[in-house]
């Protein structure tokens, strides 16, 4: 089941679908995988912990409504849009190493559509 994530500001930017993350538009724009998220490339951008994506300075970027990871604070959500339909799967490539997690941070400085290209 797919999921909107919300970024420091509280807005619906990303969806979580499974192990992909999609543009609003229903794009697939990264990869879960276990504990880290990748890009389209599969680079290593990241980390996934309990419904929130942290950036790969570990500073939350984007967070499911039922998320159970740890955020530097909780904004108010707005109103949940409308999923958008979905684009096909791309192949997913082979993913990059992992890198060492630094400490966890505050909010993210990068967008997090931004974040994934989108």
């Amino acid at each position: 089941m797919a999921d909107w994530m919300f970024d420091g500001r509280g807005v619906a930017s990303l969806i979580l679908d499974g192990n992909k993350v999609r543009s609003n538009r229903g794009h697939v724009v990264g990869w879960v995988n276990g504990s880290n998220v990748y890009s389209l490339s599969g680079s290593h951008i990241g980390w996934f912990d309990g419904g929130v994506i942290y950036d790969s300075n570990n500073c939350a970027l984007a967070f499911t409504r039922n998320r159970t990871g740890s955020l530097p604070s909780v904004p108010g959500v707005g109103g949940t849009p409308g999923m958008p339909g979905f684009s096909g799967t791309p192949g997913r490539p082979g993913f990059s190493g992992t890198p060492g997690k630094p400490g966890q941070g505050g909010w993210s400085r990068h967008n997090a559509a931004e974040y994934f290209g989108v």
